[in-house]
């Protein structure tokens, strides 16, 4: 009842899974990475706990293989179970149980496995697997160009109802949470992948918001440097390319520049702000009488 991708980025290393599926929330059950150890899709009559268990064994120095296999061992019911499994150095395993129901199968190609079952139409996976490896742009493109192509080639033959893209960083991050990079979900809608794409736009926008708080940028007692100060207001133009007509990037440019003692640039980033959202108006006020920026 889902189609999903699982791959590594050669580029960059990092790891994900991209997921749509007629059923609700498919993003807490499908989906699991964990940074520099691996990705795993596990679908078809989901058992969620092929995710966890299956990376602890990556990350005890199985294979993908290896561990695969002794997740299936362990299960009774692996014949209806669909589960691909990819490790930090771009090796594969996948299963399609003989019980899962049609159209159900897999393709893979170069560090990258799509998987599908109640699929609208037979070789969505290789149409997912040949767009992944053909798209341009950054990782997070890339799985949701595959997913696209699954939907355009077919689909859930049940129809359209959630999505997730879930990827982290190449390395091995404590506490593990500490390496994930994008974590997006669309429980319910109406065009779930159109609407994983918009909110992959946003959290782009918002990575570069994050650059920002850097203690001492926009708050802390000691002044930004005029590095960190240059930084931040690349990183938030940027956002405010991505977020077209949103305060939140002026309003914290207002801010750095505040910091930074650049006082009319600041004025008039703050009028800007105001403009887009007034009701920032009362919130800057705080943070001047708090001591957070001075007064411009």
């Amino acid at each position: 009842m889902t189609f999903s991708v699982v791959a590594r980025d050669e580029h960059t290393g990092r790891l994900g899974v991209a997921v749509a599926s007629h059923f609700l929330g498919v993003g807490r059950l499908a989906p699991w990475a964990r940074a520099g150890v691996g990705a795993i899709a596990t679908q078809a009559f989901v058992d969620p706990a092929y995710g966890p268990r299956g990376l602890d064994l990556l990350a005890a120095g199985d294979s993908p293989q290896s561990a695969l296999d002794l997740l299936l061992a362990a299960d009774p019911d692996h014949g209806q179970r669909q589960v691909a499994v990819v490790d930090a150095t771009g090796a594969l395993a996948v299963h399609t149980g003989r019980h899962c129901y049609a159209e159900a199968e897999h393709a893979t190609g170069p560090g990258v496995s799509a998987q599908g079952n109640m699929l609208g139409a037979p070789g969505i996976p290789h149409a997912m697997v040949e767009a992944f490896l053909h798209t341009r742009g950054d990782f997070a493109d890339r799985l949701l160009a595959a997913l696209f192509a699954g939907e355009q080639a077919g689909g859930d033959a049940r129809g359209r109802q959630s999505a997730s893209l879930l990827i982290v960083s190449a390395d091995r991050a404590e506490p593990p949470i500490a390496g994930v990079e994008v974590d997006l979900r669309v429980d319910d809608h109406d065009d779930p992948l159109r609407e994983l794409s918009r909110l992959a736009g946003l959290h782009r926008a918002y990575a570069d918001i994050g650059v920002i708080f850097t203690p001492g940028v926009v708050s802390g007692d000691r002044t930004p440097t005029d590095s960190e100060v240059a930084a931040a207001l690349a990183a938030l133009s940027r956002a405010a390319g991505l977020l077209p007509g949103h305060a939140e990037p002026l309003m914290w440019s207002a801010i750095v520049l505040a910091r930074a003692g650049r006082r009319p640039e600041a004025a008039e980033a703050s009028a800007r702000a105001l403009a887009a959202n007034p009701d920032l108006g009362a919130f800057l006020d705080r943070l001047r009488r708090q001591g957070v920026v001075p007064s411009t």
